[in-house]
C-alpha cells in the first residue's frame, strides 16, 4: 500500500475517528508526543502520528535481523510468531490490544504493518540474545548517583545509547503515555515499541530507570516472558523499587539480561538489578552512584551467569569504560554530580589502555565507527539523556540526538571511506550536529 504522507491538523482521521494523542514539538532530532486512553486508542495514536517513521522501521527491521543474526527474515517471522506472540496474546491482552492499534492507526494514513510485524520489532533484542545462544549486543553507558555523590543531594541519572545506526536513528521519539490504568509515564522509544528498548523511562509516581546490556551471558534464553512485557508491566503497573524486581523475575525469560539503574524521587533511594536467568545482584543506597558498562557489577553474579572476562581489562570496551566510570563518579565528580558535569561524563572519550584521548570502542561516548580494531562498524553512541529530581518530577529531562559529544556523520563520506560496509548506507542516514535540548 502507498504511503501518505499525514497532513491532519484536526486530530481526527478521514472517517472523523477520533485520535487519543497529539504531536507535541520536533527539536533537534527528537520527536515528542503523547497519547493516552484504552490500549486500542492510545496504539491507534500511536500508528497514526508516527506512520512515516514506521516505514522506516519496515526497511530497517529485515535488514537488521539478516546482517545481525545471519538468518532469513522469513526465519526470523516464523520464530517469533511461534516464541513470542503466544505469549503476548495469552498473557499481556491489554499490550496486544495496544499492538493492534498501531497497526490499524498507521493503515489509516496509508501505511501497512502488521501485528505481527509489531511484535516482531518488539522482540529483536530478546531474539538477539536467544539466537546469538546469550550473547548481546553491548549496549549503553549509563550512572545514576544519590546523597553524597551529588551536589544537591538528589537523585541524578544519565544514559548513552549505544546501537547500530540503522536501530539507533530511529530512537528519536519521546512519548508520554496516560493509559486507562495504572500510571502515566514517559519514555524515549521507537515507533512501534510498547516499551522504551532503548531503557530510558519517567514514571509519574517518581521511579525513574534505565539499563546497560550484560555481556556474555552463559545461556541460551528460555520463553518464559519476554523482557519487553515485563519492563512495560513494571513501568505502568509498578510502584515500588521491590516491584520491579518482583515483576522481572516473573516468568524471567532470561532474555536481553541487564543492569537496571532505578531510582525512587520521593524516598531518594537508589537501586542496581541485575537480572540473569538463574540468579540477580541487588543493591540499594540513599548515598553513592551505580553505574553500568556492559559487565555486570555483582562480582558473583558475573561469575555464576557470564563468561565475561573482561570486567578489568583496559584492552576492551567494558574494562576501559569501568575503570574511566568508576574514576570519574567515585573520584573526580563525586560530591559534585550534577546537569553540567553529567555532560561531560557521558561525553567522555578516554580510552583507559592508550592512556588518551581519543574516539573508539572503549570510551563512554562509544565510536565504532571511529575505530579500526572494532571493524569501522556502525555502532556507538546514538544518543544521551540525563535528568535530575526536580526535572523528573515533571517527567522532564534534557538529551542530544546523535551522540553525547555532539559528533557529526555523513553517510556518504563514510560509506566512501570505508566500502566494507557499504551495505549499510542505504540504511543509515546522516548525524547532523545538534545541541542538548530540555524535553
Amino acid at each position: 500500500m502507498t504511503h501518505i504522507r499525514k497532513r491532519n491538523t484536526h486530530n481526527k482521521t478521514k472517517k472523523n475517528r477520533k485520535i487519543n494523542g497529539k504531536m507535541i514539538e520536533e527539536k533537534q532530532g527528537w520527536k515528542v508526543l503523547e497519547i493516552w486512553g484504552s490500549p486500542f486508542e492510545r496504539g491507534y495514536a500511536h500508528g497514526f502520528l508516527l506512520a512515516d517513521e514506521l516505514t522506516k522501521v519496515k526497511k530497517v527491521l529485515p535488514f537488521v535481523v539478516g546482517e545481525q543474526l545471519h538468518i532469513s527474515f522469513a526465519e526470523y517471522m516464523e520464530k517469533c510468531n511461534s516464541l513470542v506472540l503466544p505469549i503476548i496474546k495469552k498473557k499481556y491482552p491489554e499490550f496486544y490490544a495496544e499492538i493492534r492499534g498501531i497497526s490499524a492507526g498507521s493503515l489509516q494514513q496509508g501505511v501497512y504493518i502488521s501485528p505481527e510485524f509489531i511484535v516482531a520489532w518488539n522482540a529483536f533484542l530478546s531474539l538477539y540474545s536467544y539466537y546469538e545462544d546469550g550473547k548481546q549486543p553491548l549496549r549503553c553507558s549509563a550512572f545514576i548517583a544519590v546523597g553524597n555523590a551529588t551536589e544537591r543531594g538528589d537523585i541524578v541519572m544519565a544514559h548513552n545509547t549505544h546501537s547500530d545506526f540503522a536501530t539507533g536513528q530511529l530512537l528519536n521519539i519521546v512519548m508520554t503515555i496516560t493509559p486507562q490504568k495504572g500510571q502515566k509515564f514517559r519514555m524515549q522509544t521507537s515507533a512501534g515499541f510498547i516499551s522504551s528498548t532503548s531503557d530510558w523511562f519517567l514514571c509519574e509516581n517518581g521511579i525513574i530507570g534505565c539499563e546497560t546490556t550484560i555481556a556474555d551471558m552463559k545461556y541460551r534464553p528460555r520463553f518464559g516472558t519476554p523482557y519487553f512485557c515485563r519492563i512495560r508491566q513494571a513501568i505502568q503497573y509498578g510502584k515500588t523499587l521491590d516491584d520491579y524486581v518482583e515483576i522481572m523475575k516473573r516468568e524471567n525469560a532470561g532474555d536481553y539480561s541487564c543492569s537496571w539503574l532505578l531510582g525512587n524521587i520521593n524516598t531518594n533511594e537508589i537501586m542496581l538489578f541485575e537480572l540473569g536467568l538463574k540468579h540477580e545482584n541487588i543493591q540499594k543506597t540513599q548515598n553513592g552512584v551505580f553505574y553500568g558498562m556492559n559487565s555486570a557489577q555483582g562480582a558473583e553474579f558475573r561469575k555464576e551467569e557470564t563468561t565475561d572476562k573482561e570486567h578489568d581489562d583496559e584492552k576492551t570496551s567494558l574494562g576501559s569504560r569501568n575503570h574511566r566510570l568508576d574514576y570519574l563518579l567515585n573520584e573526580k565528580y563525586y560530591g559534585k554530580i550534577n546537569i553540567n558535569n553529567s555532560k561531560k561524563i557521558m561525553g567522555d572519550h578516554y580510552d583507559m589502555f592508550l592512556d588518551k584521548t581519543v574516539r573508539n570502542r572503549r570510551g563512554i561516548c562509544k565510536h565504532n565507527e571511529c575505530d579500526k580494531d572494532a571493524g569501522y562498524s556502525l555502532y556507538g553512541c546514538t544518543d544521551s539523556k540525563i535528568t535530575n529530581t526536580n526535572m523528573a518530577k515533571e517527567l522532564g529531562f534534557t538529551g542530544r540526538f546523535g551522540s553525547a559529544c555532539g559528533r557529526v556523520f555523513r553517510i556518504k563520506t563514510y560509506v566512501r571511506e570505508h566500502p566494507e560496509n557499504k551495505q549499510w548506507g542505504e540504511f543509515v542516514g546522516d548525524f547532523p550536529k545538534t545541541k542538548w535540548v530540555s524535553l
